[in-house]
């Protein structure tokens, strides 16, 4: 269920954006997507298509950059990428990285955390003429 409420805020983020710039349509969402968000691009994609249905976000192109786990050890000083484990398991539990260099648990994370609404391409609601 964590694909689901991230896709339910991105949706209102992109509805509201849309709606303040005047769109009559999205065409395009780009994301940005950190490793350790633990989110699955392709199910994250799939509730967005659900739940933009009925929407003038309907049928949008999603473009998602997963983003590496960056990160600086503490304790040698490592600053670089760790890797991240595509295990299920850390959907239910947190996932606490090993500094790839010396193995310690002493990491303070640079990036690889975030979920975020990039861009959006809309085109203009086109403004009707009235027949009067």
């Amino acid at each position: 269920m964590h694909d689901v409420t991230a896709a339910q805020q991105i949706a209102r983020q992109v509805l509201v954006t849309a709606q303040e710039q005047g769109a009559g349509r999205v065409e395009r969402i780009s994301l940005a997507l950190g490793a350790m968000t633990m989110l699955d691009p392709e199910s994250l994609e799939f509730w967005l298509e659900q739940i933009l249905r009925g929407t003038i976000a309907e049928g949008a192109q999603v473009r998602i950059e997963v983003l590496p786990l960056r990160v600086r050890c503490n304790a040698c000083g490592f600053e670089g990428e760790a890797p991240v484990p595509d295990d299920p398991i850390y959907h239910l539990m947190p996932f606490v990285p090993a500094c790839p260099e010396c193995g310690a648990q002493g990491l303070e994370v640079l990036g690889g955390g975030e979920c975020i609404v990039e861009s959006i391409r809309v085109q203009r609601a086109e403004v009707g003429s009235a027949d009067g």
